[in-house]
């Protein structure tokens, strides 16, 4: 393993001041790194990534030390919590159509969701008053997934929690996604497939509120849930299908902001750092995060949501985190990513409450992300 290079902060504290929106010794970094690494490393797949939590931890530690370090990473293990967890969740093979490595996919193919067609939804429309009487578990199946999958979880959450308190006492790296608390209307969607879901707004929105209202509070524990187990500290909140790019601030006033908001606080109000993970574009309602409260949040955006006005709008208010274009670490170049990681950092470290990072796609190369981790060392150090 490469030595890494001791700096000021620790990523920790590092992170933890770009939260409460001061300025650390210098920009954090966040490279979103799920399977890059089994394209380097022959004796490790991407199925083990899964079902391995010391091979998944091997490989996080190979490109930590390989990068010089970066200050967020995922404990070995944790991504087989995700994808093998017997909540209604976006990710779990219970509820939806994922494909897994070394199941329907090859070893080193990455999980894919395929989401049923317009006229084989996993839930029908008539099927909401279904869920207002009997809640959402008897829309679990087991065809992704089986009854020893989920016996597993007692073997491999233990190494999840050693992995996950070994990057925050040993290497002093905040995790991320420990546990996850998401939102009804993202899940409805998905279980509809979203043409389907495009026309219940319309045709169901009482429905759907109603759903909301009855179970959002268990969402809530759940997401809660998820997180005792793997003793982490960061929630991922995520959300897609509210954004400019599938509804209306009419219909995301109605059907999805107030329970995203009650999540987020709630969340923040029992101590635990958030990660809204924001994909698609948020530009036209970034505003309404001025409602959550500050520290302990950070808003992470993928390319499509302006980062700059991010800034302009959150700056002093919420953390921001982005949002290179992931194709840069795969079609790019060292400069073509170095350029927009100064472009980033000059409009929108002042003041603190910035990470810079981006969704790094398994066919990423290395130095690709090695420019990106170097830009932020040398020029994101703030001037004092």
């Amino acid at each position: 393993m490469e030595p890494i290079k001791e700096e000021a902060m620790t990523s920790v504290e590092r992170m933890l001041t770009a939260m409460e929106l001061k300025e650390p010794d210098r920009v954090p970094i966040w490279p979103l790194i799920d399977f890059v690494q089994t394209k380097y490393l022959d004796h490790i797949s991407a199925q083990d990534m899964l079902e391995n939590p010391d091979k998944a931890q091997e490989a996080m530690e190979w490109i930590y030390h390989k990068m010089g370090g970066f200050d967020i990473a995922m404990a070995g293990g944790g991504m087989y919590m995700q994808y093998v967890n017997p909540f209604p969740d976006m990710f779990s093979v219970y509820y939806l159509d994922w494909k897994l490595p070394g199941r329907q996919l090859s070893p080193n193919a990455p999980p894919q969701l395929a989401e049923r067609s317009l006229t084989d939804p996993f839930l029908k429309a008539e099927e909401y008053d279904k869920i207002l009487k009997d809640g959402f578990f008897w829309l679990a199946n087991f065809n992704n997934a089986k009854m020893g999958d989920m016996m597993k979880l007692s073997k491999i959450a233990p190494k999840v929690v050693e992995n996950t308190i070994k990057w925050w006492e040993h290497f002093k790296v905040p995790t991320f996604n420990d546990g996850a608390g998401g939102t009804i209307f993202d899940l409805l969607s998905t279980f509809r497939g979203s043409t389907n879901f495009m026309k219940d707004i319309y045709r169901h929105s009482d429905k759907i509120i109603e759903i909301c209202d009855k179970y959002t509070d268990d969402f809530i524990r759940m997401g809660e849930y998820g997180i005792t187990q793997s003793q982490g500290k960061t929630l991922l909140v995520g959300g897609a299908r509210a954004s400019s790019d599938f509804i209306s601030i009419k219909h995301f006033e109605e059907l999805f902001w107030p329970y995203f908001k009650k999540t987020v606080s709630t969340y923040v109000k029992k101590g635990y750092i958030v990660q809204m993970h924001m994909d698609t574009n948020w530009t036209d309602r970034l505003h309404y995060f001025l409602d959550l409260p500050k520290g302990k949040i950070y808003l992470h955006m993928d390319e499509r949501t302006d980062i700059f006005k991010a800034k302009e709008i959150l700056g002093g208010h919420l953390c921001i985190e982005g949002n290179l274009k992931p194709s840069l670490f795969t079609v790019g170049t060292p400069n073509m990513v170095e350029k927009q990681v100064k472009e980033i950092i000059d409009k929108c470290a002042d003041g603190g409450g910035l990470i810079v990072g981006s969704e790094i796609p398994d066919d990423a190369k290395l130095e690709n992300i090695k420019a990106m981790c170097d830009a932020c060392k040398t020029y994101g150090s703030y001037r004092k």
